[in-house]
């Protein structure tokens, strides 16, 4: 295709200074009180980004969306990562944006797709400099792109109506190797609000965006959000009964010890039964991979036989970090209680 002459770029200057005469303007409405869209009628962008503030900005996570084929879309979704080699990335000064399998945003209630995977500058810096990888919505471009991928050094500029979406930081250092540039993620990512009859009617979890948040209409029945890390439904405030460790002391404890994260710290479920009645020794042990450590005393009743009432404890600065004592007349020992979070690290 030949190249565009002089006389052709005069006649283009000419006809978008016509544009206005031949395409129809839509007049916004004005007035005490008004409502969009109205039928047959268009919506400016400002209309149109006001129309979908209900729908919060973020990458859309989840494998239900537009799939990506091209050879070219690879690992995690708007992951920001170096080249193969340490040696490429500190040459080139550059890293990839990839694509993964469905890279998809929406900001401003417009939709964003990356399908390939996108090379990025990251230029050497004489003070140290954190750049911001962003979806970048500008009101500017809204009649050919109104979102891109922007990198910028510092700040993300909002004059012009501008909005982003951080997607990514690098933190850049004076004679610094890119490759040994922090990056920090972001990437938040936004999904809807369902609702359902009971837990047992939850939709499958790969059906809907990460974050997704499913409200069962039945009493007391919580809420449940779609995963990010595992590809299930989550209640945030009560998580599922797990077994505590029994101490292996003289006492040979038996029975059941169960705890689960509730919306106040740990709840705990004890029935158990001792060789002898426990004078203050080690009763249960939170496991290792639980996380979960006393950061102070914590006491409850602890029930016997008979009415017989004892104490669950743990005293801080002298039990093991993960241990709760018992001290009971009675062989028996029944608790149920919560251990307040304001005593507990690692839930």
């Amino acid at each position: 295709m030949a190249e565009p002459t002089n006389y052709d770029k005069l006649q283009d200057d000419r006809l978008d200074e016509l544009e206005s005469l031949i395409t129809a303007e839509y007049e916004p409405p004005e007035g005490t009180e008004y409502s969009f869209p109205v039928a047959n009628q268009g919506i400016t962008q400002e209309q149109f980004r006001l129309m979908f503030l209900g729908q919060a900005n973020g990458m859309i996570h989840g494998d239900n969306g537009t799939v990506n084929d091209s050879p070219d879309s690879t690992g995690y979704r708007y992951y920001l990562e170096g080249h193969d080699s340490d040696s490429e990335t500190n040459q080139r000064n550059t890293l990839l944006l990839r694509a993964g399998t469905s890279a998809e945003s929406i900001v401003e209630g417009f939709y964003h797709r990356l399908t390939e995977d996108m090379e990025l500058p990251f230029p050497a810096v004489t003070t140290t400099t954190v750049y911001h990888v962003t979806i970048t919505y500008d009101p500017r471009d809204f009649k050919t792109s109104p979102l891109k991928i922007q990198v910028y050094p510092g700040e993300p500029p909002t004059s012009h109506g501008r909005i982003h979406l951080l997607l990514h930081t690098v933190e850049r250092r004076p004679n610094q190797l890119l490759s040994q540039a922090t990056i920090t993620r972001f990437r938040q990512y936004t999904a809807g609000l369902l609702s359902v009859q009971n837990e047992g009617q939850l939709p499958d979890p790969a059906s809907v965006p990460a974050g997704t948040i499913a409200v069962p209409s039945a009493a007391g029945r919580g809420i449940y959000v779609r995963g990010n890390t595992r590809l299930e439904w989550e209640n945030p405030l009560v998580g599922p009964w797990k077994n505590m460790l029994l101490s292996s002391n003289a006492l040979d404890w038996t029975g059941t010890a169960k705890y689960r994260r509730v919306s106040r710290g740990i709840e705990i479920y004890l029935n158990l039964f001792a060789r002898t009645s426990p004078d203050g020794s080690n009763m249960v042990i939170f496991p290792a991979s639980s996380g979960i450590e006393f950061t102070d005393s914590w006491y409850a009743p602890l029930m016997g036989t008979g009415g017989d009432v004892g104490a669950a404890y743990h005293a801080y600065g002298t039990s093991g970090k993960r241990h709760l004592l018992a001290k009971a007349s009675s062989r028996y020992c029944r608790a149920s209680a919560v251990i307040p979070d304001y005593v507990l690290s690692g839930i």
